[in-house]
């Protein structure tokens, strides 16, 4: 009740102008008050009509009347200022039920400004005064208002939860590390959080990378979409040609023109077939077609030097007496690249593999380079699957950390991108978008030739027992592989010759 009265005084002894508190309250002939500053600033404007009216009754006054402080309103104001208006602010703080409340209010609960770690206590306004007054609370973590602070609390020990331990992927106490968390794998959880936060990033990163791909893909498509649409629109016209002469003169124009192959620039996700089928498959076919012949065939947007061709192998066969050892350089690979056994290389965001910092190691993309380096003539394979996986050859001057460190995003890499949706060259920052038959299965072939090298990238199939010649690109020598798995895993395969 109290608070009410002091809110309806406070309303009387506002300026109907300014709708504050009276500053320099005046009274004026009808009876009613305002600043001086605000009925000062009304009346000027009307200087021009000679007449001076009231704001709220609209009352005039020839001649302007003097202003003079009403010192009786003005010492009410001051006593507002003092009781009414700190409970009319304390009314305005209230918590509602779905706001945190101060723990430290014992009648009316204002809204918590501030919540502490330390405290596991949420505080108002007023109550949080001693955490900056104080000396004591200079250390305590003051955090947005939270009313899930006892879920940082261990249910077994009752004490806070600094510790996050890896081994399990929860968050534990200091006493929880001496008992059932004896000798795990733990650090404390601010130090775990920037760790988090920076995979979080990387993430982002390769999420916005693929956006940037995709619209590219689709504006690619839109593209061809168009010029099918008027292409149609042509059919169309000429199918309401009424000459005949007109109707095939155009009809054997639009013939000529239309005899080029259509060729999509974008692989649409292919029918897929369960595992096990496409796997008896290939086993049957590899039982019947062993004695064929291997095909090596190029896409259309390959162009090579012919001489290079001709010295290049012409079967498979003769690509496998190239094969060559590989053998992974630990100390390159990054925390998220999980090496497991034989070459094979996986990607897991979940898993992070504590290694020592090491000169050679990236520290910004799930990468890894090879122990030897290569000059060539070369070849090995790669299996592929997931989405995004780079395979590349890198110089030993590659960058390891920072943005141009991705593999063929800068001078001293070439790399090609397998996706679900085709393949990417990349090299120096730009990509080539290539079109060719999807395989799980990336040939690589490094040849020296004429004092240059030359570095291919092949689509084997099994099934098909073709090797299609992807892209061609000169390079330099020596080279180390490389293997970047953005969202997949890859493996250098076992040939056997």
């Amino acid at each position: 009740m109290a608070q009410r009265e002091n809110q309806v005084n406070r309303d009387k002894l506002c300026c109907s102008i300014c709708l504050d508190l009276l500053k320099d309250p005046v009274t004026i002939p009808c009876g009613h008050s305002y600043c001086m500053n605000c009925v000062k600033s009304y009346w000027d404007e009307e200087d021009q009509k000679e007449t001076h009216s009231c704001p709220q009754c609209r009352q005039t006054f020839t001649p302007r009347p003097a202003l003079v402080r009403n010192t009786v309103i003005a010492d009410l104001v001051e006593e507002t200022k003092k009781t009414g208006l700190q409970a009319a602010k304390a009314d305005l703080c209230h918590a509602e039920h779905e706001d945190v409340s101060c723990d430290f209010c014992t009648e009316r609960k204002l809204k918590a400004v501030k919540s502490c770690l330390q405290c596991l206590v949420s505080y108002c306004e007023q109550h949080l005064q001693p955490h900056f007054e104080s000396s004591a609370f200079k250390k305590h973590k003051l955090v947005d208002p939270s009313q899930k602070l006892q879920e940082i609390i261990c249910s077994r020990h009752n004490e806070v939860m600094k510790i996050f331990c890896r081994t399990d992927q929860q968050c534990i106490c200091i006493l929880c590390t001496m008992d059932e968390h004896k000798g795990h794998d733990t650090v404390p959880t601010a130090a775990e959080m920037s760790e988090k936060q920076r995979e979080l990033k990387e993430r982002q990163q390769n999420i916005e990378r693929k956006i940037k791909e995709k619209e590219k893909s689709l504006k690619v498509l839109q593209q061809e979409i168009s010029e099918l649409r008027r292409r149609k629109a042509e059919l169309e016209q000429l199918s309401h040609t009424e000459d005949p002469t007109q109707f095939l003169h155009n009809y054997t124009l639009l013939s000529r023109l239309s005899e080029a192959p259509d060729s999509a620039s974008i692989n649409i996700h292919p029918e897929s077939y369960t595992e096990d089928v496409a796997a008896a498959v290939s086993e049957t076919r590899e039982k019947l077609q062993d004695n064929v012949e291997w095909t090596i065939t190029a896409v259309e947007e390959t162009k090579g030097d012919d001489s290079l061709s001709e010295t290049e192998p012409k079967t498979r066969a003769e690509f496998l007496k190239y094969k060559c050892e590989i053998t992974f350089n630990p100390n390159t690979a990054h925390q998220h690249v999980v090496l497991g056994s034989g070459l094979k290389v996986k990607y897991s965001h979940t898993q992070t593999i504590r290694r020592y910092d090491h000169t050679d190691r990236f520290t910004d993309w799930p990468q890894v380079l090879s122990r030897e380096s290569f000059t060539g003539p070369c070849y090995w394979e790669v299996e592929w699957s997931g989405d995004d996986v780079f395979i590349a050859l890198a110089d030993s001057s590659v960058n390891r950390s920072g943005k141009e460190s991705a593999f063929g995003n800068n001078k001293t890499s070439w790399a090609l991108e397998c996706f679900s949706g085709g393949y990417t060259f990349r090299h120096s920052g730009s990509s080539t978008f290539i079109k060719g038959p999807q395989s799980s299965r990336i040939g690589v072939f490094l040849n020296h030739f004429n004092g240059y090298t030359y570095l291919s990238f092949y689509s084997v199939s099994e099934t098909t027992r073709t090797m299609t010649l992807l892209h061609r690109v000169q390079t330099r020598c020596p080279l180390l592989v490389g293997l970047g798995v953005y969202g997949g895993s890859a493996e250098i395969c076992e040939i056997l010759s």
